[in-house]
């Protein structure tokens, strides 16, 4: 797997390279569904447990925008692919926003000795 220039991550599954990418209009549209922040995605604050259906959603977007894939096809695919590697979504969001959520990786400050 590799990111590009470009935003895209290009995805090995089944046998087949899959390139999945996101935009601002995509965020937009997934933020009008699931709220400004995304579960914490975009700051790098999310606790607990995620919503699966945003997750899928996430990579199902990016499987549209990357691959022209349907809405039907890329969340059947964005599920197999998501049950397969939960750390698609992490890549994703890195490849596509990396100034967003490099923001939210604050490091935590040294212990004081």
């Amino acid at each position: 797997m590799m990111a590009d220039v470009t935003g895209a991550l290009h995805h090995d599954f089944g046998g087949k390279t899959y390139t999945l990418r996101l935009t601002m209009a995509t965020l937009g549209k997934l933020q009008g569904v699931h709220g400004n922040d995304l579960g914490g995605l975009l700051t790098g604050k999310a606790e607990g447990v995620l919503s699966f259906t945003m997750l899928v959603d996430i990579v199902a977007a990016g499987l549209q925008k990357g691959g022209g894939a349907d809405a039907e096809t890329s969340g059947e695919l964005a599920d197999e692919m998501l049950t397969a590697d939960q750390g698609i979504v992490t890549r994703l969001m890195e490849a596509s926003f990396p100034a967003l959520t490099n923001a939210g990786n604050v490091k935590a400050p040294k212990a004081k000795r």
